[in-house]
């Protein structure tokens, strides 16, 4: 139960960690951000040198993570020996100006990757790393001619196209909802599982969406768009989604209901593909999902498992994924920053313990799950971070960023790269470094950083803020507007369409969105 005057307690604790936190200054600031430009080429070079063509690097072994061997089952789901990192770190390169590295690496994915493979993949995982990451640099240089190199002919958006077409197999069952996985030659395999997660299937809309109006092919957008209405049929009377469920039937198989694993990117994309698509009916499915969430699973500082029929009169479990900590910068993006302020110092608590967030921890118990004691350098908490020091300037936020990076730094980086937390009580390691941890966690601990930083003295593709809230470009150095922006699951970005940006000078713009939900009603 939630201890007696909690909410009270939580706001003292906030409260003495703003003040008592050490000041980052402004010449450690620029050393941060340098320093997090070094942890990026480091990871980048060792996969570079070690890993490729591979998908991913073993940082242990120094050796790359082979996609036909699939060592380690289900989770090898996302290599499809497509030069996995490679394609998922375009868009960090990108944002960093990082011109040298980038345009090889679009020489590289246009020469090397193709999708004629023989090979199972995640229908997810595919879509949200690598047609993310495709379509994202592409839609960067459409804006910024030339950021990609002088001989850059749209060869992304073609890869892009093909990825789409071997994935669209994927959503031909009687409810629209997408079969997990997809034969990248021959479409779905008859062994295939007829069963999916929430988050799997209802976390396609925003490549989808981008893809057809980038081709003007509407047929993308519509399937993502029917495998989201088929789940939002299915909700519950108290408005909560199930975690699995049967796509030919639409019958839920796992009925537990919360913000983590399985889940969590469906609400993700309901706020972002409402923003993308300019759909009025996505985002107020958001708000409706949004309070039913926190009116359910919510259960002292963190939100937990439910039934999705009962609420909390069934709990389902006190456990608390680290895959959660996306929940506080998420609740900005909507324009609740105070409990996104509290959620963040429930996650910071927790991460301080170890460094580092256990994939899964039990509040009733207080303890991490047996199971579940690795940490894979997941980018979760320092997206929140990120997101909270954008819509605050609060310095409190930076400080949180420094003992993040002196982490990473401190027990995970190896010659090879960085090595995941194989158990977070010892901080013992594991052979593995995720394409997100270039493309999200390292991303978004540089941005933190360098948004900190005067104008003159930033480096991303961003504008500057150069007076109170607006911004302006540079005609020496081009640069796109945040709040034309929105960045994906996978961290890549996106451009919004014009009927989704405020023009208001008075409305603080968010990288998340254009502006957040309850923003844009009022600006």
């Amino acid at each position: 139960a939630m201890r007696s005057g909690s909410a009270a307690f939580v706001a003292l604790v906030l409260l003495i960690s703003v003040v008592g936190a050490d000041v980052v200054s402004y010449a450690e600031r620029l050393l941060l951000r340098d320093e997090a430009a070094e942890m990026v080429a480091h990871a980048y070079d060792a996969y570079m040198a070690h890993g490729y063509p591979w998908d991913e690097l073993k940082p242990l072994s120094c050796e790359g993570r082979r996609w036909d061997r699939r060592e380690r089952g289900t989770l090898d789901d996302n290599l499809g020996g497509y030069a996995l990192t490679l394609v998922d770190s375009l868009s960090t390169l990108a944002l960093m100006r990082d011109g040298p590295r980038l345009r090889r690496a679009v020489q590289l994915v246009a020469r090397d990757v193709h999708f004629d493979r023989d090979v199972i993949v995640s229908v997810f995982e595919s879509t949200i790393r690598v047609l993310g990451g495709l379509l994202s640099a592409h839609e960067l240089s459409l804006q910024i001619p030339g950021l990609l190199g002088a001989s850059y002919g749209g060869e992304l958006l073609h890869l892009a196209v093909d990825l789409a077409e071997r994935l669209m197999p994927a959503f031909s069952t009687p409810t629209g909802l997408p079969v997990h996985r997809v034969h990248l030659r021959d479409g779905v395999v008859r062994s295939e599982k007829r069963e999916t997660c929430t988050a799997a299937a209802g976390t396609l809309l925003v490549e989808f969406g981008a893809l057809s109006r980038l081709t003007g092919d509407g047929r993308y957008e519509a399937v993502a768009r029917r495998a989201v209405d088929a789940l939002w049929t299915r909700r519950s009377k108290l408005g909560l989604m199930g975690t699995t469920i049967d796509v030919d039937s639409g019958r839920w198989i796992d009925t537990h209901s919360g913000i983590g694993a399985g889940i969590d990117s469906y609400y993700e994309y309901l706020l972002k593909g409402g923003l993308l698509l300019g759909d009025e009916e996505l985002a107020a499915r958001f708000e409706a999902s949004y309070e039913a969430v926190q009116a359910h699973t919510k259960h002292g500082e963190f939100n937990i498992e439910v039934s999705m029929q009962q609420g909390k009169a069934a709990l389902h479990s006190h456990r608390v994924s680290a895959l959660q900590a996306f929940w506080p910068g998420l609740q900005v993006a909507y324009g609740d920053l105070a409990a996104g302020k509290a959620s963040h110092l429930a996650f910071l608590g927790l991460w301080r313990k170890h460094q580092s967030l256990p994939e899964l921890f039990d509040t009733a118990s207080q303890r991490i799950v047996h199971f579940a004691r690795d940490a894979p350098l997941r980018p979760e908490f320092v997206e929140s971070t990120f997101h909270l020091y954008e819509a605050t300037g609060d310095p409190h936020y930076l400080d949180v960023g420094r003992e993040q990076l002196h982490a990473l730094q401190n027990l995970t980086r190896v010659r090879c790269g960085f090595a995941s937390i194989a158990d977070v009580r010892t901080h013992k390691l594991d052979d593995r470094m995720d394409s997100y941890f270039i493309s999200e966690t390292l991303k978004y601990l540089w941005l933190l950083f360098d948004h900190s930083l005067e104008p003159a003295h930033r480096g991303s593709l961003f504008c500057a803020s150069v007076e109170e809230k607006t911004f302006t470009r540079n005609e020496t150095r081009p640069c796109i507007n945040a709040s034309e922006t929105l960045f994906s699951t996978e961290g890549h970005v996106f451009m919004l369409p014009p009927s989704a940006i405020s023009h208001d000078e008075t409305c603080r713009s968010l990288p998340t969105s254009a502006a957040t939900v309850n923003q844009t009603a009022s600006c």
